[in-house]
């Protein structure tokens, strides 16, 4: 069992919890928040979770991986954090906002030898993957930008 935790506790947290809570493989134990306040009502809502004050109170707790769910911003700086204190990462997209932030993420997930990934769920839909495909054929030549305007609703289903 992974014991794991979440940073940032808004909408995107909600998510992220209760994926936690269906799998048989982890375990959500902890969550922080910038607004303590605001981790308190959130590890209310799911049993046994814990609020935390800092990064550093979680690895205490034992979570050995997080998922980041603050605004863009603030990405690279609670990633390092908890990349140093040994957490494995998972960020939602994007990565981070800046290209040196990028590389202060994964300099330092090389450093101490924990994995980072980016969470992008639209890779699966499939217009991304004829993209994807249509570029590795030669189809439409070597991209060197992409826009997407993407116009829907995604339900919770």
């Amino acid at each position: 069992m992974i014991k794991c935790g979440i940073i940032g506790c808004g909408k995107v947290g909600d998510f992220h919890a209760r994926g936690y809570l269906k799998s048989e493989e982890a375990e959500l134990t902890a969550v922080v928040s910038g607004h303590f306040e605001r981790a308190e009502a959130f590890a209310k809502k799911y049993d046994g979770v814990k609020a935390c004050r800092s990064i550093k109170e979680m690895a205490d707790l034992g979570v050995q991986a997080v998922s980041i769910c603050t605004p863009h911003p603030l990405h690279a700086k609670v990633a390092v954090e908890a990349i140093e204190c040994g957490m494995h990462v998972a960020i939602e997209k994007p990565l981070a906002s800046s290209l040196e932030d990028c590389d202060a993420i994964l300099n330092a997930a090389a450093k101490k030898g924990v994995k980072v990934s980016t969470i992008c769920q639209r890779r699966f839909y499939l217009p991304s993957i004829r993209v994807k495909e249509a570029i590795e054929q030669g189809k439409i030549g070597r991209p060197i930008l992409g826009t997407v305007n993407m116009f829907g609703w995604r339900d919770e289903a």
